[in-house]
């Protein structure tokens, strides 16, 4: 079974982090807690739509985040593909949809279903994602986040054919846990007991980078590749503010 790990595209969040990085209070009153990508990131998202059709092996089914970021760099796949885009209420950016309240990050609820369902014809949604939003718990921690990566690579493994290529829409930082849980499973249990960004070792994902790893039984790994964007270096759309670096909950 092959996994086809891809990061989200360039987000307003994201552009916000090198905006503002001289003044990390600016960032934190002008985030927003399910941001848009950006207009690089739509070229991005675009590139990668254009590049993946010539993967091999070819995706067979096709995942994303239900935050906004993850389904519009998803649509461009889904249409190269020709699949549908199925929307996994667990595949969240690390810490959930947050909102700085001037003292800390509060939970909210995300984007309403009918909203996220405007941004291509091909998504598919859980019941679980409906008009109130989706995200009714309290802010993850880093404990929980990396419990929740292993629970994504079980789930991978065991909702799946052998023969299935499993793209997945993600995003940075549990996209490098969930990474973590696949290729060192040990030392990664130890990552939720580090605060966001002060990690000892982690992968730094560029937007709409991918990673093919194949996993077969009793626990065999390959790795095909880690964060590779050929598809942008041509094109001068490389960007990738790290999740790990900044620390902040909802920059990713």
């Amino acid at each position: 079974m092959h996994l086809l790990l891809i990061r989200h595209a360039q987000s307003a969040n994201n552009a916000l982090v090198t905006e503002t990085a001289e003044n990390p209070e600016g960032y934190l009153s002008m985030r927003v807690a399910d941001p848009s990508i950006t207009a690089l990131g739509v070229e991005q998202a675009e590139a990668l739509g254009a590049w993946i059709g010539g993967v091999d092996p070819r995706p067979t089914r096709l995942y994303c985040s239900p935050m906004r970021r993850t389904i519009e760099t998803a649509a461009p796949i889904a249409e190269a593909l020709d699949l549908p885009l199925v929307v996994e209420d667990f595949l969240y950016e690390r810490s959930g949809p947050t909102d700085w309240n001037g003292h800390g990050f509060s939970a909210v609820p995300g984007t309403p279903r009918s909203e996220l369902a405007a941004i291509t014809g091909r998504v598919r949604f859980p019941e679980t994602v409906t008009e109130r939003g989706w995200y009714f718990q309290d802010v993850e921690t880093t404990r929980q986040a990396a419990a929740r990566a292993a629970r994504i690579r079980d789930w991978v493994l065991e909702a799946h054919d052998p023969d299935d290529v499993v793209a997945i829409v993600a995003h940075g930082a549990i996209g490098a846990l969930l990474l973590s849980a696949i290729l060192a499973p040990q030392r990664q249990e130890s990552l939720g007991g580090y605060a966001a960004g002060t990690e000892p070792w982690w992968f730094n994902l560029a937007n709409t980078s991918t990673s093919m790893i194949e996993m077969g039984p009793a626990g065999a790994t390959e790795v095909h590749w880690i964060n590779r964007v050929d598809h942008l270096v041509v094109a001068g759309l490389v960007t990738g503010a790290s999740a790990h670096a900044t620390g902040n909950p909802g920059t990713r």
